[in-house]
């Protein structure tokens, strides 16, 4: 039991706050996640035909959630770091050592994808546990981790939860950090299937003593998706998850048109259809080889209209419109038709995702950034305040207009390094491209014909050589520098950056 979870801003006291706010929390991140998995709520149906229609119900629901996450989501790629100068070259090189150390490859998506479904994702920086040099970065669901930020800055997180069920212990553990210290708990085995009284005083117990923190504050970065001032944040989809709904159960009522009225539905007056044991006569089986005859001659037969879906279908279409507008995600994403659109076009209706993109790189920009600077104070390496995060470029290009453009700002001067930076090349691959280019110059020079030479006084680059013809000076005959030269030439152009 808990003996100081009364004392304000004590751990105990953060502990039973943060998660008692965490298990209020945890029903709407998880219908979001629900939606995201294409888990929603199934439509509704006539109320006495529910378990007949239980089948249609699932068969009705589209992930348009989904699609629309991923649309995002497939642009947000982190490619590097970038200190700002030259000289802090070697930091961004050991600030993707430790990326690639933690496989943030993967892991950056799936913190990226936790935002923007369930709204907030986090990321913990620690100490190495296997005594590495490489600081340990870990992506947290939301549904494990809950932070406070202080009312006066809310960039300052003054505690921070991490809780999880163990399978095998049977129990619930969590850790509390605040301050300069790390707390762990754990609660009483459980005995029922229900956590209604889990964030009680008497539920928990400490299970070891108190750790110090290397960082001296919570090592934790909150990735916030579209938040506002009060610190409320947003799912990508969850402000159209009515939309949603509302196109589930307009597909539910395709189903169960196309299904019931699949075939013209017949009709019969003045005729018995019965035979004398009460079974439907045999001359009313439908078939194409098959004539109706009845010996009454007042015996009238009629057929039903078809349903028309017409009006079902352009419902539905209407709503994704709607939920295209609402979430800027292009409409050939959400009804898939492309017919002869040109580039142009396509770059057009790719604009408000583009737009929409940046404003979520700039958001979680911030967050990497930060956890770039606790990884650098973790390993006492400092990180200057103009360090960034380097993304792939969110809109796609063709080869073709890369190779345009390429024309293009090699006319405007832009140096060649930062054209490939444009170009969407990665650090890596640009680093690469150095050598390269080095062994190219190099190689070039090696192949290149010897230069002519002639003794006396050195002559202009094309001079008459007394027989009516001309001889090539590239430099001082007898200088020694003809072959020599020429290495050194393609390596400064090379340098130059052309």
């Amino acid at each position: 039991m808990l003996t100081n979870a009364t004392t304000p801003n004590s751990p105990e006291w953060w502990l039973l706050r943060l998660g008692q706010r965490l298990e209020d929390e945890r029903p709407g991140l998880e219908r979001l996640d629900s939606y995201w998995r294409g888990d929603h709520p199934l439509p509704f149906g006539h109320r006495k035909r529910r378990e007949a229609y239980r089948k249609f119900q699932r068969m009705a629901r589209t992930n348009f959630a989904a699609l629309i996450a991923e649309a995002l989501l497939e642009r947000l790629r982190v490619v590097g770091f970038r200190a700002g100068s030259d000289e802090d070259a070697k930091v961004d090189k050991k600030a993707w050592s430790w990326w690639q150390a933690n496989d943030m490859d993967s892991v950056s998506g799936l913190v990226h994808r936790a935002a923007v479904v369930m709204k907030r994702a986090y990321v913990f920086v620690g100490p190495n546990p296997d005594g590495g040099k490489e600081p340990l970065v870990t992506g947290e669901d939301p549904r494990q981790v809950i932070h406070e930020e202080s009312p006066r800055n809310r960039r300052k997180i003054l505690a921070v939860l991490k809780t999880w069920w163990d399978d095998v212990e049977n129990r619930h553990y969590a850790v509390v950090f605040v301050g300069g210290q790390v707390h762990y708990y754990q609660a009483k085995r459980r005995e029922s299937d229900t956590d209604k009284y889990l964030w009680m005083a008497t539920q928990w117990e400490v299970e070891r003593p108190a750790e110090d923190n290397p960082l001296g504050e919570p090592p934790v970065v909150v990735f916030r998706n579209r938040p506002d001032l009060c610190g409320n944040c947003l799912g990508e989809f969850e402000d159209v998850t009515d939309i949603q709904d509302r196109i589930n159960t307009q597909v539910l009522d395709r189903l169960v048109i196309s299904t019931m009225q699949a075939y013209r539905q017949r009709y019969a007056t003045g005729v018995d259809i019965t035979d004398a044991n009460g079974n439907p006569s045999a001359g009313f089986d439908p078939g194409a080889d098959l004539l109706w005859t009845v010996p009454d001659d007042k015996a009238r037969f009629g057929d039903f209209a078809a349903a028309d879906l017409t009006g079902v279908l352009n419902s539905v279409e209407a709503d994704i419109a709607h939920i295209g507008s609402i979430t800027r995600t292009p409409p050939h994403y959400l009804v898939g038709r492309i017919v002869n659109a040109a580039g142009e076009a396509l770059a057009a209706a790719e604009t408000g995702l583009c737009a929409k993109t940046m404003e979520r790189l700039t958001e979680y920009s911030a967050s990497w950034e930060q956890v770039y600077r606790l990884a650098g104070k973790l390993i006492g390496e400092e990180i200057p305040q103009d360090a960034e995060v380097m993304w792939a470029d969110p809109q796609f290009r063709s080869l073709t207009e890369k190779a345009a453009a390429s024309v293009q700002l090699v006319a405007a001067g832009v140096p060649w390094r930062t054209r490939m930076t444009i170009l969407d090349f990665t650090p890596q691959e640009i680093a690469r491209m150095v050598t390269e280019r080095t062994q190219d110059a190099m190689l070039e020079a090696a192949l290149a014909p010897p230069m002519q030479q002639q003794g006396g006084v050195g002559r202009s680059p094309a001079q008459s050589n007394g027989n009516g013809g001309t001889v090539s000076m590239r430099n001082g005959p007898g200088s020694g520098q003809g072959r020599a030269a020429a290495p050194q030439a393609a390596l400064a152009r090379n340098g130059s950056g052309g």
